[in-house]
């Protein structure tokens, strides 16, 4: 633009230059004598060089124009390639954002993915820890040794009896489930021919546990880290539940009858292992009969060997609500503790 600018000068100053060379020519130089010949000579001049100024003056126009266009012309053609290159960025964000979708769902996938092989390997130190319990379980079982005649005469001083079982003096060693049956058998004994310990089982079995202890502690101590472990390993009631039927299949009924009495014993703990029975509720196999006589006194009878218990035994395996309505048992769906509490709700209201 400013070259075209200085072509058009150029040019008009070229005009006026000859036009000033062609009058001095035909007419010379000097001042015109008349008003009329100062009159000729704007004529002149006037009538040549404004056609040539207004035609470089169109000329410089039309460039004007010309160049206008052109960038306009540009400046659409930038202004379109711009929205080409905002659509392609849109288009560009588009996909990142469905890229940055799919990884934050493959991400979210693997999350998943670590979480259940997680889980998984969860579940499994757990079986491996849970059934290495069960197995040395059993074998505390088995190494269980019960001698009578060991602690003979300090037990018989405790319970202030002389004689506390029907075995004569022979096979006095007994192991594994027998011996748990031969201890039960001598409770039992106590309480048949000793009726002032009809209802004080719990004063008879703390005499054997002060000197027995020995025998089957480790075996109930096992038992509750086992039930501890369950416990502690999941926070889901069903799988709790999976695992401890698993180990409650595994108690005989001399297991069961002896776990009752040794929950309820002052030397064991605060409650804790009770407790953990009654929330597995392993005593609901239990082989255990409810009577009530004409005079509405409660008696419960564990069968195989045969021993009694008062209903304060038994409620202690009871939770219940401030009504008294049943909240959780350690006999779960037991059919003879289920009419017990029937019975004591009766009776209370």
């Amino acid at each position: 633009m400013k070259r075209m600018i200085i072509i058009i000068f150029c040019l008009a100053a070229v005009a006026a230059v000859t036009a000033l060379g062609l009058y001095a020519i035909k007419f010379g130089f000097g001042f015109a004598s008349t008003i009329g010949d100062w009159g000729s000579v704007g004529d002149f001049f006037g009538g040549v060089l404004n056609p040539t100024f207004a035609l470089l003056s169109l000329i410089l126009i039309a460039y004007t124009l010309m160049q206008n266009k052109k960038a306009l012309e540009q400046s659409e053609q930038a202004i379109k390639q711009g929205t080409e290159a905002i659509e392609q960025n849109e288009k560009a964000l588009r996909v990142s954002n469905e890229e940055l979708k799919l990884t934050r769902d493959e991400l979210a996938n693997s999350s998943e993915a670590l979480k259940e092989q997680a889980n998984l390997l969860a579940v499994q130190s757990f079986e491996t820890t849970f059934f290495n319990m069960l197995e040395l379980h059993n074998k505390l079982l088995k190494n269980i040794d019960y001698d009578i005649n060991e602690s003979y005469h300090e037990i018989s001083s405790i319970i202030g009896i002389n004689g506390f079982t029907d075995y004569g003096r022979r096979d006095l060693n007994q192991k594994g489930t027998n011996a748990l049956n031969r201890i039960l058998n001598s409770i039992s004994s106590v309480q048949q021919r000793n009726q002032q310990y009809e209802s004080l089982i719990i004063s008879v079995f703390d005499a054997f546990y002060t000197y027995k202890n020995k025998d089957f502690g480790s075996y109930f101590r096992n038992l509750y880290q086992i039930l501890k472990l369950i416990e502690n390993s999941f926070s889901n009631k069903h799988l709790q539940k999976k695992y401890s039927n698993i180990l409650r299949a595994q108690l005989s009924n001399q297991e069961l009858s002896l776990l009752l009495l040794n929950c309820l014993c002052s030397y064991v703990d605060n409650g804790q292992f009770k407790k953990l029975v009654i929330h597995f509720e392993l005593l609901e196999h239990l082989d255990i009969t409810y009577n009530l006589d004409n005079n509405n006194i409660v008696t419960f009878i564990i069968n195989n060997p045969t021993l009694y218990l008062t209903s304060d035994e038994i409620d202690q395996y009871l939770s219940t609500d401030s009504s008294g309505k049943l909240i959780k048992s350690a006999f779960g769906q037991n059919l003879q503790i289920l009419e017990y509490c029937k019975f004591r709700n009766m009776v209370d209201q």
